[in-house]
């Protein structure tokens, strides 16, 4: 039997991004600032058959350790400007009625009690489009140069910290206000009752709070969870808590590997493993003929200078190649950043020079790379669907702008339709209902999300004093 699959957009609030090719004369990211820029791109993945806009974020730009930007950063667009994603979901959510919006925020960044509310607010606002994107972390100079972190946490205490972060999130959006607390009744001039509004108390190793959550409960209260990262920790923990994973290797072998893994490990936290969808970045580049389409590849992987495509690897990575020697390798070079990145080219023996590494720096940034005809393409993605059980694919900014997509909307997504790789009409509902296949917009029973509903770990308001009411 045929598996229907999901499609994302990946995106970042940015004229450049992965393949760092804004200056290919296809590119239109002119206008990125702007919301009918954006307004645009919703409304054409929407009617494309898309899911969900994914919006990668970064918390800083390419530096060293020093906090020293290289002036090609600054000069080609290389992670900078870089705006805030969460800003844009109100007004894309106005804009269309179906697609849904996957936001990324970093855990190591952000505080709970306010990035609970924005989710919040925006799950009100999209009716249950929306999904949070959980990372542990994207720039650790940023973090201490430009937001004032000055202790660099280590790789599995940042887990560790976003397993708190999440767990006071969870008692938040679960456990604050129960299903029928807002009465809004004029005559008795009660908005809710304050039984059913309960305080949350949480005193841990990272975050404290003794208070109420202000936002009132939304259509998915939780938002979708998606999770970023196949390291030890990453799988951990996405096996407790992720309902979409997100992963960017391209060797379908360990591709099908990290799916049955991270379905095994959620059920080995009491989870269904059909609870878990993983999607894997493809980077598509559509010709009408296989000759035309490596030339456009072609064409696209030498767009960016060397100069960018090693600054860019070091936004990603932590590590400077240009600060190698040429012949050298990355073979015994460690970072605590993209884990991901940098073992993409440590091989042991067989690791690459970094002159190597900066001439194929482009293509080797990102997912699954599919090029060919739209027959080809679909055959290409039918094959990985068939051999790794993926569930979805987020398609990777190419060229920038549309310009990434027409393509693929025009002339693979129909081949895909007719394959009933995609549904004849696409998906609606809350995110969580049109990803895991649920008929309930909330968390499953079985998440450890649900042990905090209502009134699990919290106390109801305590009722006024008759000084409080006199006052």
């Amino acid at each position: 039997m045929t598996k229907q699959i999901f499609l994302g957009a990946f995106e970042e609030f940015t004229p450049n991004f992965i393949s760092n090719a804004w200056s290919h004369p296809r590119s239109d990211t002119e206008g990125f600032a702007t919301l009918p820029y954006w307004q645009n791109m919703a409304r054409e993945l929407e009617a494309g058959g898309f899911d969900f806009l994914f919006l990668a974020e970064a918390l800083g730009y390419p530096m060293q350790p020093d906090g020293a930007v290289p002036e090609v950063v600054i000069r080609e667009a290389v992670q900078v400007p870089v705006h805030d994603p969460m800003a844009l979901i109100s007004g894309l959510a106005a804009t269309v009625d179906r697609l849904g919006f996957v936001v990324t925020a970093s855990t190591t960044a952000q505080q709970p009690n306010l990035n609970a509310r924005t989710f919040a607010t925006l799950d009100h606002l999209s009716q249950g489009r929306i999904a949070w994107n959980v990372v542990t972390s994207d720039n650790q100079v940023a973090l201490s140069k430009l937001l004032g972190q000055t202790n660099v946490t280590p790789h599995a205490e940042r887990y560790r910290r976003a397993t708190e972060f999440l767990e006071l999130s969870l008692k938040l959006w679960e456990g604050a206000w129960e299903d029928d607390a807002v009465v809004h009744d004029k005559a008795t001039r009660t908005f809710a009752d304050p039984s059913k509004v309960h305080r949350i108390t949480h005193h841990g190793d990272f975050f404290d709070l003794d208070g109420y959550f202000t936002a009132i409960p939304s259509p998915q209260r939780t938002p979708l969870l998606l999770q970023a990262g196949t390291s030890p920790a990453g799988r951990a923990f996405a096996g407790r808590f992720g309902e979409c994973i997100f992963i960017q290797d391209r060797d379908l072998d360990v591709v099908k590997a990290n799916v049955a893994d991270l379905r095994a490990r959620a059920v080995e936290n009491g989870r269904d493993g059909g609870d878990i969808k993983v999607i894997d970045a493809v980077a598509i580049v559509v010709g009408s003929t296989e000759e035309e389409a490596r030339r456009l590849r072609e064409e696209l992987d030498r767009t960016p200078s060397r100069e960018s495509a090693a600054a860019l690897f070091m936004g990603w990575s932590g590590v400077d190649l240009m600060s190698f020697p040429l012949n050298a390798t990355l073979a015994d070079v460690s970072t605590e950043v993209g884990k991901s990145t940098l073992g993409t080219f440590q091989m042991g023996d067989e690791s690459p020079t970094i002159a190597e590494i900066l001439d194929r720096i482009t293509s080797s940034i990102g997912g699954i790379r599919v090029t060919g005809t739209p027959e080809s393409v679909a055959d290409q993605l039918q094959h990985i669907v068939d051999y790794t059980d993926i569930d979805g694919f987020l398609i990777e900014y190419t060229y920038g702008g549309m310009a990434t997509y027409r393509d693929f909307i025009d002339h693979v997504v129909p081949l895909l339709r007719d394959r009933w790789m995609l549904p004849d009409e696409p998906r609606t509902g809350s995110m969580r209902r049109r990803i895991l296949g649920h008929d309930s917009d909330r968390l499953p029973d079985n998440h450890p999300g649900a042990v905090y509903r209502t009134t699990h770990g919290a106390d109801p308001v305590a009722p006024p004093t008759e000084k409080a009411v006199l006052s």
